[in-house]
């Protein structure tokens, strides 16, 4: 078990990364979508908010695991943080598909902003090196 531990630790460290990256192309996305061609929600574009929201979801768990394991972050505040980015687009995605007046892009371009500056304060207070 314990030699799974450096796997997690790799994997934690290229995912919030990767989604960091990930959010940030969204947010340039959601923007151009919603405020230079004032359209709405594409399905392909859906299934990649989805799609983030499955990636947080698994970062989270990679980061449960390595606290069950005895890992901890360089700050408490990291449990925080990783639950906010969890938690940021669902409800965004709440907003924008029971929204009455369309395009409702404006969710998703505030989603992807709180949810990568989450990702960044918490990629900030994680690793202890």
């Amino acid at each position: 078990m314990a030699e799974l531990y450096p796997l997690l630790r790799d994997s934690h460290y290229w995912i919030s990364r990767g989604a960091l990256a990930a959010g940030l192309v969204l947010l340039a996305l959601a923007v151009f979508i919603g405020l230079i061609r004032h359209g709405d929600a594409t399905p392909t574009f859906r299934r990649g908010v989805y799609l983030m929201v499955a990636g947080m979801v698994v970062e989270a768990l990679i980061g449960l695991v390595m606290l069950a394991m005895g890992g901890r972050p360089h700050e408490d505040v990291h449990l925080i943080y990783g639950a906010g980015a969890v938690l940021a687009l669902p409800f965004f995605i709440f907003v924008e598909r029971t929204a009455t007046k369309r395009p409702a892009m404006g969710s998703y371009i505030w989603g992807f902003a709180l949810m990568s500056a989450i990702v960044l304060r918490a990629i900030m207070t994680g690793s202890a090196g």
